[in-house]
């Protein structure tokens, strides 16, 4: 029974991933998970090469646009505060 309390506890206290150029790494497990979820319901029939093919065009083509959104904004800062 004391475990449910643990497990309740958790979630009152999220953990701290932080905002290092490292910890931003775990966006693209996340993403891949998203990708592959997303294929998986849009798609009618279910191929398994189409669908491995669909989800890392997915994939590769939202981390691109965040890669170069995270460039453009640190360029942006970079250019605001010197």
């Amino acid at each position: 029974m004391a475990d449910y309390g643990l497990v309740l506890a958790a979630f009152t206290a999220p953990i701290e991933i932080g905002t290092t150029p490292s910890s931003m790494l775990w966006m693209f497990p996340l993403l891949a998970a998203i990708a592959l979820v997303y294929k998986a319901t849009k798609m009618r029939v279910l191929f398994t090469k189409k669908y491995l093919l669909e989800s890392l065009l997915l994939f590769l083509s939202v981390s691109g646009f965040l890669i170069m959104a995270i460039i453009v904004l640190n360029l942006l800062s970079w250019l605001v505060t010197s």
